[in-house]
């Protein structure tokens, strides 16, 4: 039965959820979250950032994150807890942060960058971000002016969208940038309930952690991060191959819906193994580890191959091609708690005392932990290879944790996979735990270490 949509009215948590993004949305206004000098390119924005000094304006965002995520367990579905309405509450936490500036990331003004060295008709793997010029370069973050990006050509192809659509305003088309997130929100609402209803999981609360989170939230919508339509794609291949048992569904339909979502963000590619295993999960779980891997492995192969030419072909049609490959490398030399990235980070500094290259030494281990990434995550199909689902679920924990950096919007993409996969007690509360703990710390790290400041 689905919720009434008064029943996230009735719901306190529902409300001091929208208190806490109304901070969160207050508390970015503020000019010091901009790169330009000047703040955001909107008078109307300055003035209401400027209503809340510093450091109320830290102190907001820190204190409605902190609401967000104490709303958000509150709401979680209980034998004793009444229902909320989804749709109603992800929409009353989303609406404080539609026209504010990006929280919590400024990512979304690169794409804007993007978006309009397209529009100039210049590669951004060749020139750069912002170095075409236009409204936005000024408010890049200096750490990436200058260098490419290592996102696929669809996502570039979105982000000119959104910047032609608001017409290239300076502020506009920075807000602009939510408007993919939400619509893939709103089809993550639509189909992880139907994807847990073929699999036998708890509708309620398969939403509740696959779409009410906070990471969601605050960096999807919030923040306009160009994850969330590669996650909605990835979740419409999975359930086209559980909702059609068919051979063109397993190895035409679903595996050519990876490969967009590859075109958006290559960790999509992930899910090709939920595709090529989930129709045959049953006989997966009664064969022997040895026949069970040569099933999983050849279906895997096929649906790989059609993904990969989906890839290829949508790539090479954008006219940008693959120029994104070159720089991979970069990612590392973000600030983040990736494990293997900060023990690289102290060792290039014992490096550079003894004379070598602390950037050179980055690349170099950069390409080191995308082995052991690789051995771990091989280990994780062998170990799952009867769970094709949670394979990819825990798979895609473990590109988030141990890549080259760790941010808190690659989070929701696994919290999605994971709402979909039966967890044990101690799964599920290390992985609310952890998704709260970082959505809170990473607060605190932003307003702390961030922007002009």
């Amino acid at each position: 039965m689905i919720a009434s949509p008064s029943s996230a009215l009735r719901s306190q948590g529902v409300w001091v959820g929208f208190a806490g993004t109304l901070a969160v949305g207050w508390g970015s206004c503020h000019p010091e979250f901009s790169f330009d000098l000047d703040g955001w390119p909107s008078a109307w924005v300055n003035a209401v950032g400027r209503a809340a000094p510093m450091p109320l304006n830290r102190i907001l965002i820190v204190a409605g994150v902190v609401a967000l995520t104490w709303a958000w367990w509150h709401v979680r579905p209980t034998r004793k807890r009444a229902p909320v309405n989804a749709w109603v509450t992800l929409g009353l936490w989303s609406l404080p942060l539609l026209l504010v500036p990006p929280v919590l990331s400024p990512d979304a003004v690169l794409y804007a960058d993007l978006g309009w060295t397209l529009h100039t008709g210049a590669d951004p793997y060749v020139v750069g971000v912002a170095t075409s010029g236009g409204p936005f370069a000024i408010q890049v973050d200096p750490l990436w002016a200058g260098s490419g990006v290592a996102y696929p050509p669809l996502a570039l192809l979105v982000a000119q969208a959104m910047v032609t659509l608001a017409g290239f305003h300076p502020y506009l088309s920075i807000v602009a940038m939510r408007l993919p997130a939400l619509l893939a929100a709103a089809a993550m609402l639509w189909l992880v309930p139907r994807i847990a209803g073929l699999l036998g999981i708890h509708k309620r609360t398969a939403l509740w952690l696959a779409v009410l989170n906070p990471l969601l939230v605050l960096h999807f919508i919030g923040a306009g991060h160009n994850d969330a339509p590669m996650v909605a794609v990835s979740l419409a291949a999975i359930w086209v191959c559980l909702r059609w048992r068919a051979w063109w569904s397993t190895f035409l339909i679903a595996p050519a819906l990876v490969g967009v979502a590859m075109a958006l963000k290559p960790q999509g590619g992930l899910t090709v193994l939920a595709v090529a295993g989930l129709p045959v999960a049953a006989q997966l779980a009664s064969l022997p580890t040895a026949r069970r891997l040569w099933l999983l492995g050849w279906r895997t192969a096929v649906a790989t191959v059609v993904a990969v030419v989906a890839f290829v072909a949508i790539s090479l049609a954008s006219g940008l091609g693959f120029g994104w490959l070159g720089w991979l490398d970069l990612m590392g030399l973000a600030a983040t708690p990736a494990p293997l990235a900060l023990l690289a980070k102290l060792a290039a500094l014992g490096v550079q005392t003894l004379g070598g290259s602390y950037t050179g030494f980055l690349v170099w281990a950069g390409r080191v932990t995308t082995v052991i990434l690789l051995a771990v995550l091989a280990w994780i199909v062998v170990r799952f290879s009867d769970r094709p689902l949670a394979a990819t679920a825990w798979g895609s924990l473990a590109i988030a944790v141990l890549g080259q950096a760790l941010h808190p919007w690659y989070l929701p993409w696994s919290l999605a996979l994971l709402a979909l996969v039966p967890l044990t007690g101690r799964q599920r509360y290390a992985v609310y735990g952890f998704a709260i703990a970082f959505c809170v710390w990473n607060a605190i790290q932003t307003v702390i270490w961030h922007g002009q400041y």
